[in-house]
């Protein structure tokens, strides 16, 4: 763990009309109340003239670090909230002991303090404070904010900190695809009662999306069932796993069993690979789907059971083939609500983050940095890498950085990268090197790859289009947003 992650850290911004003795008001009154800030943050607005002798002088024996951030209107809420989610957020991460003097600053500024915290972007245990003079009676306090409003955003960065290894995303995505399909996914498990499927490619994290976004936004715990497990079972087996049986139903049946739908009464029942349940299941589920009060019954019984439960789908098949693999009557369900869930290739702008998260899902101890290592080499690879594998060639790449980091440290980086970004270039068999899904979405995948080629042995769009004889605003277009710079670094000592 870094040393700053242990260590008491103010947040604040500069105030305009009060100044910097406001943050030395604020230090010595926290110390008062025997929280001994040991590192400031001071947030000031882009062109403020501030020494950093100035803000030393007003924090006592804290490290003092000014971080300025540029606002075009520090009176705007989105901007605001994007800067500091941005800027700031990165260099509070994991820390242990985090307070923020909401005080100063606009009342924009106040406010997203308390937006990101009901939005759980703080660490765990984070500590607003309000900080006040009195300058006619020569009185000052400060006092905790207590700001108990929770959203949506804060119960699932909750489920991230319990589970940071299960996590896929962040629910705060940059890129359009990505953006669009977690809201759509934020809609509809908000519909009670109705079925849902969430199609993607393999390695997107279908499967943590679920989990640890769906879940927590139903507000019910989940029943999962990996439905490859049951491909090759005996059917009364198979159908007793899912369904439940009653007692003598069949042989070896002394004693009546719940299958995973009484299980999942009162929350979630997740299918996994939904095309992989055997077809006489399938006939089974669309009864239970068509029934406002979930009836199904259990192999053997002579009535009918009933389970308030939610069912969802997930299927790494374009909607095209899963409707070949699934009864008629269960797709036509299971299709009424559908989730998309973009491949990385799609969402570059937000490879930098899915990078960091990978690396830190992977860290098991402090022999390796918390922030994951990010160089230029780095950015490009991410900016032209078909992903084929989606956050499993993230994973790949990370344990290839941790595996040679003992001998080269940062430099472990750039070793491996020649070797990750050629078993990149090489598709898997099968046709994947042509995505998935409909006929056009392929062909969208296809031109993004062919022009990130090109530009990547030509060198430039211009020469590029020149070798393809291809007007150069079309080879830049097929080859979709540009990757962002990397999130900001930071020097950190591992313990």
């Amino acid at each position: 763990m870094s040393a700053s992650a242990t260590t008491p850290t103010l947040l604040a911004w500069h105030s305009f009309n009060g100044g910097v003795e406001v943050l030395g008001n604020a230090v010595a009154l926290l110390r008062e109340r025997r929280v001994r800030v040991r590192r400031v943050l001071y947030l000031v607005e882009q062109g403020t003239p501030l020494q950093d002798g100035t803000v030393k002088e007003q924090t006592a024996d804290a490290e003092a670090e000014i971080l300025r951030v540029d606002l075009a209107d520090p009176t705007r809420h989105e901007t605001v909230y994007a800067r500091v989610r941005d800027e700031v957020l990165p260099r509070v991460r994991g820390c242990a002991a985090l307070h923020i003097n909401v005080s100063p600053g606009t009342p924009a500024m106040h406010s997203v303090w308390l937006i990101l915290h009901a939005a759980g972007a703080f660490p765990a245990g984070t500590q607003l404070w309000s900080s006040q003079i009195d300058k006619r009676k020569g009185l000052r306090r400060i006092e905790p904010v207590e700001f108990k409003v929770r959203t949506y955003l804060g119960e699932i960065r909750r489920v991230e900190r319990e589970a940071p290894a299960a996590t896929a995303y962040d629910p705060e995505p940059k890129s359009r695809a990505r953006t669009e399909a977690l809201e759509s996914l934020r809609r509809y498990s908000c519909i009670p009662g109705a079925p849902l499927l969430v199609v993607g490619e393999r390695g997107t994290g279908k499967t943590s999306l679920v989990e640890t976004y769906l879940a927590p936004l139903k507000q019910r715990r989940l029943t999962a069932l990996a439905c490859g497990t049951l491909e090759g079972a005996d059917v009364r087996m198979a159908e007793s796993e899912l369904f439940g049986h009653a007692r003598g139903a069949f042989t070896g049946a002394d004693k009546a069993r719940d299958g995973l739908i009484k299980q999942a009464a009162g929350g979630v029942l997740f299918l996994d690979e939904v095309q992989d349940l055997p077809k006489a299941l399938q006939r089974k589920l669309v009864r239970l789907l068509q029934d406002n009060r979930r009836r199904y019954r259990p192999v053997g019984a002579d009535q009918e059971a009933e389970a308030d439960v939610d069912v969802v789908c997930a299927s790494n098949l374009s909607l095209e083939d899963l409707s070949e693999r699934l009864d008629a009557d269960l797709f036509d369900r299971l299709g009424l609500l559908t989730v998309r869930v973009p491949p990385l290739r799609e969402c570059r702008e937000d490879l930098p983050d899915d990078w960091q998260r990978v690396w830190l899902s992977l860290r098991r101890d402090g022999s390796f940095p918390e922030s994951a290592p990010v160089s230029r080499l780095l950015l490009e690879a991410l900016a032209t890498a078909p992903l084929n594998g989606n956050l499993r060639d993230l994973q790949r790449l990370a344990f290839l950085v941790m595996a040679w980091w003992p001998d080269h440290g940062e430099r472990a980086l750039d070793k491996v990268l020649g070797g990750w970004r050629k078993a990149q270039s090489a598709p898997p068999a099968g046709g994947a090197g042509f995505g998935n899904g409909s006929r056009s979405e392929r062909l969208v995948h296809f031109r993004q790859g062919l022009a990130r080629w090109a530009k990547e042995t030509w060198g430039t769009w211009t020469e590029a289009a020149r070798a393809l004889e291809c007007d150069e605003k079309t080879l830049r277009e097929d080859a979709g947003p540009a990757l962002p710079a990397g999130p900001r670094q930071r020097k950190s000592r591992t313990g």
